[in-house]
């Protein structure tokens, strides 16, 4: 009998790579809550490690390949991705199990041939285990030992050079930190698990312990970071979350500002944040369907305007490896101009002294950087302002003022973030 953990999480990495799901949203499946609790945290590692590892596998399984491995079947390269994950990287697996489950779901789900091929190369791998073998990836290319695609790799050496590089990829292969928000639906004085984060305020960390239902809502430490940029809570102000699904950004607005007005250009998404708000017994100021990138739908000005906007997520790849896989650099051209248009759009909603923050989860400069250069380079009304708060800020603000929380320096994921102030 199969696995059922081995089964869903073929399923499940089938998915995330044929229809470039989110792995964190392809994990919250039906499938998954159907297992037992053991079979789900199985589920979990083989389905984040068989991502986060995908270079040095592939480079393995290709030398052991019969046949070019670009030419194997992506359900089959899937399957052999995921068993040799186990055999290496969890060794309390047995190899016969995973060999066992793999051949017989290669003969379920691709017909016999497969099944033959499947368990050559996994028994022969079990037999050599190369990984036991002292630097055994040493002649391996740079971006297969870090397990990145040859063109982020090359990108990042020619940024920061090799060691820092390499440095800051490998450590994208950790888990990230848990962090979690207190909500209003905590119902009772005991107080949740994790400690107390040092710069963000609300914030609690936990690396062992999720938090109870109800009483805590996960959200990256950074994520969190982000809304109190525009300084500490206060009477009066008004703010607009322009970007605002799937919700968590503006439940920290509404802890430091009065009224918070949010919106996102999916019905589908505003749906679900109006349920995650009110599931954390919170009652927003106003949600709405628009499109950031269009005229406001308001007649009014704001104290504030957050803009996080559509970005690739290269800083989330401890969160969501598949990012790094899935995503194409060709694209950034693209979504440059949709963020520059979300600034430029959301810009003439900020009041007269009023301030805007631009924010992605990216790292890379065609997001960050340039839009903000060619935004204030258009618009002389608006100023780089350095953020001063929460306490501790100071540590992640760069010369030019601009936010940016790194994951090699702290198990969160990465944020870039310029707080604009309108001066006419």
């Amino acid at each position: 009998m199969i696995s059922p953990a081995r089964r869903v999480s073929l399923s499940l990495l089938e998915r995330i790579d044929s229809r470039r799901l989110y792995s964190d949203d392809a994990l919250n499946s039906p499938a998954m809550e159907r297992l037992e609790v053991r079979d789900r945290h199985l589920v979990t590692e083989i389905v984040y490690g068989s991502l986060r590892w995908r270079g040095p596998l592939d480079h393995l399984l290709a030398a052991r390949s019969a046949r070019p491995w670009a030419e194997v079947e992506p359900a089959t390269r899937t399957l052999l991705r995921m068993s040799l994950y186990q055999m290496w990287k969890m060794g309390r697996v047995p190899d016969h199990a995973v060999c066992n489950d793999a051949v017989e779901l290669a003969r379920r789900e691709s017909g016999r041939g497969v099944d033959r091929y499947v368990n050559g190369i996994l028994r022969g791998l079990g037999r050599e285990r190369p990984w036991e073998q002292p630097g055994f990836l040493d002649g391996a290319p740079g971006w297969v030992r870090v397990s990145l695609p040859r063109w982020l790799y090359q990108r990042w050496v020619r940024r920061w050079g090799a060691a820092r590089a390499e440095a800051f990829a490998l450590s994208l292969n950790e888990p990230p930190r848990a962090a979690f928000r207190l909500t209003g639906a905590q119902g009772g004085e005991e107080t949740p698990p994790g400690e107390p984060s040092p710069l963000v305020p609300g914030a609690r960390l936990s690396l062992d312990e999720a938090p109870p239902e109800g009483r805590a809502h996960v959200q990256d430490e950074a994520s969190q970071l982000m809304p109190h940029l525009f300084g500490p809570a206060g009477p009066g102000g008004r703010v607009w979350d322009a970007c605002a699904a799937p919700g968590g950004k503006t439940a920290v607005l509404g802890g430091i500002f009065d009224r918070v007005v949010s919106s996102d250009v999916s019905p589908a998404r505003v749906r679900r944040m109006l349920e995650l708000l009110h599931a954390q017994g919170l009652e927003p100021g106003g949600v709405i369907v628009a499109d950031a990138a269009g005229p406001a739908p308001f007649g009014v000005e704001f104290d504030a305007v957050l803009a996080d906007v559509p970005c690739s997520g290269l800083g989330t790849l401890r969160r969501n490896p598949e990012i790094k896989w899935n995503f194409r650099p060709e694209e950034f051209a693209a979504l440059g101009r949709v963020q520059a248009g979300i600034l430029r759009s959301v810009s003439e909603s900020v009041a007269p002294g009023g301030r805007l923050l631009y924010s992605t989860c990216s790292t890379e400069p065609e997001e960050n950087e340039r839009v903000v250069e060619d935004f204030l380079g258009a618009h002389p009304g608006f100023r780089i302002e350095e953020p001063r708060y929460p306490e501790g800020v100071a540590a992640w603000v760069g010369a030019d003022g601009c936010v940016r929380t790194f994951p090699t320096t702290r198990r969160w994921d990465g944020f870039f973030a310029a707080l604009l102030r309108r001066w006419s």
